[in-house]
């Protein structure tokens, strides 16, 4: 079916639908994020519920089981990442 758009009030709704799975993503990041990540892997059929059932995986893996604790701890994750990095070449820099 594809994507659609849907705006309800002051929020933006994207539904992403395909034959066998439906998905209501109420957050622009998260709608975002899936767009993206659907947009970086080679186009084939089906890759949109693929990567929705894996959104749904990792969501299940949180304590909470969200979407949204998924997604954050992955932004924590690499936010860390970044910050521990850059520490290592303040450490490193001899001025």
């Amino acid at each position: 079916m594809g994507n659609i758009l849907k705006i309800l009030g002051e929020r933006n709704w994207v539904s992403i639908m395909e034959p066998k799975i439906s998905y209501i993503v109420g957050e622009p990041l998260i709608a975002g994020v899936i767009s993206a990540a659907v947009m970086s892997e080679q186009r084939r059929p089906g890759l949109w519920q693929d990567m929705l059932r894996a959104l749904d995986r990792g969501a299940a893996k949180t304590s909470e089981g969200t979407v949204n604790a998924f997604l954050f701890r992955a932004m924590l994750d690499r936010l860390l990442e970044e910050f521990h990095a850059g520490e290592q070449k303040n450490r490193d820099c001899p001025f």
